[in-house]
């Protein structure tokens, strides 16, 4: 599907009886300034109703500052170029799986009833803050008023962060190694071994000459990912993904493979040039014990003043095992981030943190 986001298509909220705030008065009596009449005029073009998205779609060229919101998961949305430079793009992923935001050869997983914010720099879409551009105006004008105005400002900014993170707590007990074939074109076969994955441990059978890698015709060496993945009914399968692309969400990565530039099946049928580089986690002693703790790198949309902030956490949901609270510890703290640890067998961890930093 191909969503129109011209302005021939512009979307205002309750188009038919919207009624902007017009006047010539204010409250106490006193008359609008000229700027006042117009910021009010123009105020419900500030303002945009969401393009519903629900299946796999593209955009046309964006010309005016737009909103998407997810309704279905797994799939998702190519933004093409916006018309002019600090143009804006909201995603909202209302649905209960994550979807996926791609510009040019870049791609964004949005997480399950999360939103990310784009703004068009550089003839390229980068994620911006999450914070309303009515919210930035308030801290701007709070900067430019003195010192107690400017501690607020660093409040609306800093002091007071939130969002959400993911902890994924899968990995190999044992085998599930990958291997070139030898005999069939560009496949890969992977041996038989154990996983966990939704806190349960689960036996997996070798798969021979079962994931095909990508043959890369451009100019440039791209990577891709040999996997695991419970298909429905319950069924285990081993597969390779797209050049370029990321595991999906339900995966399990096992092996990353570089495929050179101009990388094929009639110059290298059997992957002798393609170099491949084991990704597993592996945890012989799953359950009781870890090498490793599963954890989620959080990027503070906000620098902090510095990394003597407090980060409180609630777990929103998860698959397996049982919910204690004692599980989930923030730790690793920068100015610019931290990361949210899950110690046992929960997967899947969607957790909602708030940073705070309320001493000078």
């Amino acid at each position: 599907m191909n969503i129109d986001c011209s302005l021939a298509a512009l979307k205002l909220p309750g188009f038919s009886g919207f009624d902007p705030p017009f006047g010539s008065k204010k409250p106490e009596g006193t008359s609008l300034t000229g700027r006042e009449a117009a910021d009010n005029a123009m105020l419900p073009f500030g303002l945009q109703r969401p393009h519903t998205v629900s299946e796999n779609s593209t955009t046309s060229q964006i010309q005016v500052n737009s909103v998407f919101e997810f309704v279905t998961g797994g799939i998702s949305l190519t933004l093409s170029a916006a018309s002019f430079t600090g143009c804006r793009a909201a995603v909202i992923n209302s649905a209960s799986t994550s979807v996926t935001v791609i510009f040019g050869t870049s791609s964004i997983p949005v997480e399950a009833k999360s939103s990310i914010h784009l703004e068009f720099v550089n003839n390229a879409w980068v994620v911006s803050s999450d914070y309303s551009d009515f919210t930035g105006a308030i801290a701007m004008a709070l900067d430019h008023a003195g010192l107690a105005n400017r501690e607020a400002a660093k409040t609306i900014k800093q002091r007071i962060q939130s969002g959400t993170a993911l902890i994924k707590n899968r990995g190999i007990v044992s085998g599930c190694v990958v291997t070139k074939s030898n005999t069939a074109l560009r496949n890969i076969s992977v041996a038989g071994g154990v996983f966990f994955m939704d806190a349960q441990e689960t036996p997996s059978p070798a798969f021979v000459n079962a994931g095909l890698v990508p043959e890369n015709n451009g100019a440039t060496a791209q990577d891709c990912y040999a996997y695991l993945l419970i298909g429905t009914g319950g069924a285990i399968q081993f597969t390779c993904t797209a050049l370029g692309e990321a595991v999906p969400d339900k995966g399990l990565p096992l092996y990353r493979f570089s495929v050179p530039a101009g990388n094929n099946q009639a110059n290298d049928p059997y992957l002798s040039l393609v170099s491949m580089v084991d990704v597993r986690r592996i945890e012989s002693g799953y359950p009781m014990q870890f090498n490793s703790i599963a954890y989620a790198s959080v990027a503070l949309p906000f620098t902090m003043i510095d990394s003597e902030y407090q980060v409180t956490t609630e777990v929103v949901s998860y698959s397996g095992g049982v919910n204690l609270g004692q599980l989930i510890r923030a730790g690793d703290k920068a100015a610019n981030g931290f990361k949210i640890y899950a110690d046992g067998t929960l997967d899947n961890v969607v957790v909602r943190w708030t940073a705070q930093k309320m001493t000078l």
